[in-house]
């Protein structure tokens, strides 16, 4: 038992790492069933058979509860291009005319909001019908439109027997993005230690990389929450799911008061300005400050920062409040407002990997 839950688990790793993977073999999968049940079918329609698999993978992509409404929503944007289509084979139009009204009507069409992500089909669909249907649409429209709602109930079957499952990838990315976090905390440190200091675009270096990743996770999460009520894979762990949801908060917590301390060195700790928030006098303990501080990001199992690392973590961070505060002896004069906002700052990142018991402590060190 324990070699086969080895697999088990070695296998939904795999398929986390690399989700285009289980995406493209049910896809293979529900075209083929839908080709069979094509063909099956025979008749006249046999003959437009390839309609089925191209409704099949259309859906079997999309999240679970997204499978459904796409199914509807191809079929919805095909009818309304088949009627574009036979209205204009009906008038008497030249067939550049044909065309060029169905595509821009069609085009208008495709905005109606009920149609989603298939907007685009209702012109498609009107081109074709019109151009191979020929002079005799019907029967190209019943095969065309039936056998591309059979190819999408067909995905929609392979969706529901075999759902997404993107709590892994959403782990692995999640994890991605702690690991980010933590380099642009070491590159804060290693800005502050440069001489001449980063100018303001080079504090910003990495602000595109960290939205993309930022945006990532919280794509995943909302495949995670879409999921949740019809994906019986997720219902089987909602408390990973739910845990997966709260650490997607933390995250995006995380990457905003970075985010927040980058803008405050790009704006008052740059090689333009005179009048520093930090100088020579404060850039060593913020240095160790944050270091440590992306070290116990590192070690973070779970939502939790090793205890080790974040004891040292909130050391540093206090070595930085009372450098600030010997300064304020020393310089009666001195401006440390923004010094100290960088000390409350890094205070709320430990304070996101914190055990629960110690979120008040940590904050209010």
């Amino acid at each position: 038992m324990g070699g086969a839950e080895s697999i088990r688990t070695t296998l939904r790793e795999f398929w986390g790492r690399f989700p285009l993977i289980p995406i493209a073999v049910k896809a293979a999968l529900a075209a083929a069933l839908a080709w069979l049940l094509a063909r099956l079918v025979g008749g006249p329609i046999e003959e437009y058979a390839y309609y089925a698999p191209l409704g099949a993978v259309v859906v079997v992509s999309s999240r679970l509860a997204q499978s459904l409404r796409s199914s509807m929503e191809t079929v919805l944007a095909i009818a309304l291009g088949a009627v574009l289509a036979v209205a204009a084979r009906w008038a008497p139009l030249p067939d550049v005319l044909g065309i060029a009204l169905v595509v821009g009507i069609g085009t208008l069409v495709g905005a109606w909001k009920h149609l989603g992500s298939m907007a685009s089909w209702v012109p498609i669909s009107a081109l074709f019908i019109l151009i191979v249907g020929g002079s005799h649409p019907t029967p190209y429209v019943i095969a065309y439109l039936g056998l591309t709602a059979l190819g999408a109930a067909v995905g929609v079957v392979v969706n529901v027997l075999a759902p997404p499952m993107p709590m892994i990838a959403t782990r692995n990315v999640q994890q991605s993005l702690r690991d980010l976090l933590a380099d642009q905390l070491d590159g804060l440190a290693d800005g502050l230690e440069r001489d001449p200091l980063p100018t303001t675009h080079e504090w910003r270096g990495d602000d595109a990389k960290r939205a993309a990743r930022t945006h990532q996770v919280q794509e995943l999460m909302e495949q995670v929450q879409d999921a949740s009520q019809m994906n019986w894979r997720v219902r089987r762990r909602r408390d990973a799911a739910e845990q997966q949801g709260r650490q997607s908060l933390a995250l995006n917590q995380l990457s905003f008061l970075i985010q927040e301390m980058t803008n405050m060195l790009a704006h008052q700790e740059h090689a333009d300005r005179a009048l520093v928030a930090l100088g020579a006098e404060l850039r060593p303990s913020a240095v160790t400050a944050f270091r440590s501080a992306a070290e116990a990001l590192r070690s973070v199992h779970s939502t939790v920062a090793g205890e080790r690392e974040l004891a040292a973590a909130i050391r540093a961070a206090d070595s930085f409040a009372a450098a600030i505060s010997e300064q304020q002896r020393n310089e009666h004069d001195g401006e440390t407002f923004a010094a100290g906002g960088l000390v409350s700052a890094i205070r709320r990142v430990l304070a996101s990997v914190a055990p629960a018991d110690q979120v008040e402590n940590v904050i209010g060190a």
